[in-house]
């Protein structure tokens, strides 16, 4: 059941007339008294162990009906009235939200007790609503012929069965009904019938049957416990026409189908056989006595010289260094470069692609003004902590930012990396293809200068994702009003509810990446 405050504000917002009934407010089939307690809270109650006190109906109601009056004026006749008028602080807030302008208000007690916010409201007898549908001159209607037709047949044709029957064709029934007590029942019976034509020009003022509940009596019980439910609200629910086992039979074969092919190809892969090595292999040599040196184990603790090595064409630099000259000479000969051609050129550097692997970190591109809400000196709390920082109190904590910022977002149990910078025009096309995710937008149309896609913001923000920072009692920016750009809007003295605002951000920027770029990590 709706509270009054809430009845009252749909009635208003759909432009609804809602009636007084003496000391009542009537709201279609419900009424609720003009003293009611809502659940909208007085100005200065509640707070500092002082006890909670809420507007009546009547208060609000005046109010919606003197809205055009000045405050002082209003509650000089709240007062000839004997009406409690609402307090200045709470008069903008409450009619915003009577009005629809908002959708909740600060003051409303949404813990308040039911004896206040939710009072019982009285049911209103009303008559049943006149069909329109069935215009008057459209409803049948019994003219006095008609009404002496029946009552003529009815007569001729009780006045054919009243014809005395001779006491000698009526034979009594039993000892207790003899002939004459036969008579005085068919004339009874008869006298009856005729009472029960009904003349519709003497019933049409006929008050209706009483709806009050019959009492249940002996015979009724006996029927009432012979009674069986035809249905509920749970047969109800069975579609009788409607047969859901093709299509659901058709979706789990289609499953089952799947699981089999993959069953059998993990198989195939397990059967397999190996591949072979084909590449050649040195053979092996057996013993010779003309060369045992190879097999007599290596002792490195011995000092040896190898007699026919040379230093010819070394360097003082790599002899006193202590490096072998057979070594150096094998390393000289080695670092002599050789002639490539064009096919094992192209395949080095192919392989030399290949080797480095595409990084998944997402990129932000932040302004690079520091007239930002956003700078390089505090993405980082705004971003990691969820918490904003001025750009002068980033600046005093003396933290370097230099270069690109790396922020590490806590994802549940996971910790996922995101890199931010503010100079785009470093971002090579593959970064722009596939890591820019999101960027955050200042006004002026010249941040985007030197960018992709001609530095067309539009086309810009069809491919990244676009946010601005601003201050909630600010004024937005015309460029941002008319871009698609993600609006996070700041208060400049509530810091504890930058979390919240902040968490919007991150939920959409999922749902980019989720649908545009789901290669990288998020």
């Amino acid at each position: 059941m709706a509270d009054a405050l809430s009845l009252l504000r749909q009635f208003t917002i759909e432009n609804k007339e809602y009636t007084i009934d003496g000391d009542r407010f009537v709201f279609n089939d419900l009424a609720y008294p003009k003293d009611v307690k809502t659940n909208y809270l007085v100005y200065g109650t509640g707070k500092d162990n002082t006890p909670k006190d809420y507007y009546t109906l009547e208060s609000i109601v005046f109010l919606l009906k003197n809205v055009d009056l000045q405050h002082a004026n209003y509650v000089k006749k709240a007062g000839e009235k004997n009406i409690p008028a609402i307090s200045r602080p709470d008069r903008k807030e409450l009619l915003a939200y009577l009005t629809g302008q908002t959708t909740t208000a600060d003051r409303i007690d949404k813990n308040a007790s039911l004896e206040i916010s939710m009072q019982r409201p009285l049911q209103v007898n009303k008559r049943p609503a006149e069909d329109p549908r069935m215009d008057a001159a459209k409803i049948p209607r019994v003219e006095d012929d008609d009404i002496e037709k029946i009552k003529n047949r009815r007569e001729k044709k009780f006045d054919g069965k009243s014809k005395e029957l001779a006491a000698d064709q009526i034979r009594p029934l039993s000892g207790e009904l003899s002939t004459e007590a036969i008579l005085k029942i068919r004339a009874k019976f008869r006298a009856t019938a005729r009472d029960k034509i009904v003349d519709f020009k003497e019933n049409e003022d006929t008050p209706e049957p009483s709806t009050e509940p019959v009492s249940i009596t002996a015979d009724t019980f006996e029927i009432m416990k012979r009674e069986r439910t035809w249905r509920n609200r749970s047969t109800v629910l069975q579609s009788s026409n409607k047969n859901f086992a093709k299509d659901i039979l058709s979706i789990l074969n289609s499953i089952k189908a799947r699981e089999e092919s993959e069953q059998k190809q993990e198989a195939l892969a397990a059967h397999v056989s190996p591949v072979r090595d084909t590449t050649t292999r040195a053979p092996v040599e057996g013993y010779s006595r003309y060369n045992q040196e190879k097999f007599v184990p290596r002792d490195d603790s011995e000092f040896k010289i190898d007699t026919h090595a040379s230093y010819h064409g070394l360097t003082l630099k790599t002899v006193t260094e202590g490096a072998t000259p057979n070594k150096l000479l094998s390393a000289a000969s080695s670092s002599i470069p050789k002639p490539l051609t064009p096919a094992t050129d192209k395949l080095q550097s192919t392989n030399a692609d290949s080797s480095k692997r595409p990084s998944r970190t997402p990129i932000i591109i932040i302004p690079p003004a520091l007239t930002s809400l956003i700078t390089r000196y505090n993405c980082k709390e705004l971003l990691e902590d969820m918490k904003y920082i001025s750009t002068e109190e980033g600046k005093a904590s003396g933290t370097k930012r230099d270069g690109d910022i790396l922020i590490q977002r806590k994802k549940g149990n996971l910790t996922v990396p995101y890199r931010i910078t503010d100079d785009p025009l470093r971002l090579t096309k593959q970064d722009w293809d596939e890591r820019v995710v999101a960027v955050f937008a200042q006004g002026p149309a010249w941040q985007f200068k030197g960018w992709p896609w001609g530095g067309n913001p539009v086309e810009i923000f069809q491919k990244i994702k676009a946010y601005h920072i601003k201050w909630g009692q600010l004024k937005t920016d015309a460029n941002i009003a008319k871009w698609s750009v993600h609006l996070i809007e700041l208060d400049q003295n509530k810091r504890h509810l930058d979390c919240a605002r902040l968490r919007t951000f991150w939920d959409s920027l999922d749902q980019f990446i989720a649908k545009n770029k789901s290669t990288l990590r998020y």
